[in-house]
């Protein structure tokens, strides 16, 4: 009988995978699969930093989102430290996954792959752990205003049509007026002008993070953007690489490299995880040193001979004196 053959173990599997993939691109691989919130954007720098860095950087980001200020942190340290930052969505990646992603030049999505909307959830009024989209109350106030105006006009286009000439065009449109406003003002009465303002500055958090990670990476425009945080009827909508193809200018499904290493992580790069088993590691090993950077016997001996160009070393005289 042979000897059995040896199955490598996971961890050997995918860190092979990783170093194929970063030595074809020249990137360090880091998988991101966890909540998005602080201090975890300080641990990402921290990892970046004390780095033998490579040029590129690809990111395996999973997640189902979490602080804006964190993804900004996140997006922004892979940019000022990387030549080129690309990030892949294998499975599920929304809200502040998503604002990650518009830091990026490049954008890989899997087929499974998904992002959602961008607008920013907020603590719902009186509740103490739920949470609304920030455009929940701007959407309520515009279909408010279109209600009342149609009830006004229903009022008072059936008025004139009623009353023909018996009624003139400014006593219809008073009747009008206070019939629509004693419909409509207990309701308005209840808007919050303060929770009003909240959620049009929890918006504007998206548009400008979104804005300044879009000026770097070039990957989305400002209209684009705009949809992705004002457009979408829900926060979970599935926005898939179809979907992303329309608003992102550089998207597309994983190469043979990446699809290896996207197999061999399996659920990590697929399920988001929480607490103690989330994960944010480098896949890859470091950068070795350049070999110019590596003193050799050789180098050494030239050094030691001094110029080749005639002129002598500034010591030697000194040296010879000493040595004297």
């Amino acid at each position: 009988m042979g000897s059995p053959q040896v199955v490598p173990d996971r961890e050997a599997l995918i860190k092979e995978a990783a170093n194929a993939l970063a030595a074809a691109a020249d990137a360090d691989i880091y998988l991101y699969n966890a909540e998005i919130r602080r201090p975890s954007d300080d641990a990402v720098l921290g990892c970046c930093l004390d780095r033998k860095r490579r040029s590129n950087a690809f990111l395996i980001l999973v997640t189902e989102g979490g602080d804006p200020d964190a993804a900004y942190r996140i997006a922004r340290c892979f940019q000022d430290h990387y030549e080129r930052f690309t990030c892949i969505v294998p499975g599920y990646c929304k809200s502040a996954g998503t604002l990650i992603t518009i830091g990026a030049s490049e954008l890989v999505m899997s087929d499974g792959g998904e992002l959602g909307p961008l607008d920013i959830q907020m603590s719902k009024k009186d509740e103490l752990w739920e949470s609304q989209s920030g455009l929940t109350v701007t959407a309520a106030l515009r279909a408010l205003h279109e209600r009342s105006y149609l009830a006004f006009e229903h009022f008072f286009l059936t008025m004139k049509a009623k009353g023909r000439a018996s009624i003139t065009l400014k006593t219809a449109t008073e009747i009008a007026a206070k019939l629509t406003a004693g419909l409509f003002a207990p309701i308005f009465e209840q808007v919050d002008p303060l929770h009003v303002g909240e959620s049009y500055r929890a918006t504007a958090i998206a548009t400008h993070y979104g804005l300044r990670l879009s000026q770097n990476s070039g990957n989305i425009d400002s209209d684009a953007l705009d949809w992705m945080i004002t457009q979408y009827p829900t926060h979970g909508f599935v926005i898939d690489r179809a979907e992303a193809s329309s608003m992102f200018k550089n998207v597309r499904p994983p190469n043979k490299l990446e699809k290896h290493l996207i197999a061999a992580l399996g659920d990590r790069a697929t399920e988001p995880r929480t607490g103690n088993a989330e994960i944010r590691e480098f896949l890859s090993d470091e950068r070795k040193e350049e070999a110019e950077n590596v003193t050799t016997p050789e180098a050494t001996k030239h050094l030691s001979e001094g110029p080749t160009n005639g002129q002598t070393k500034p010591d030697a005289g000194r040296d010879v004196q000493q040595a004297s």
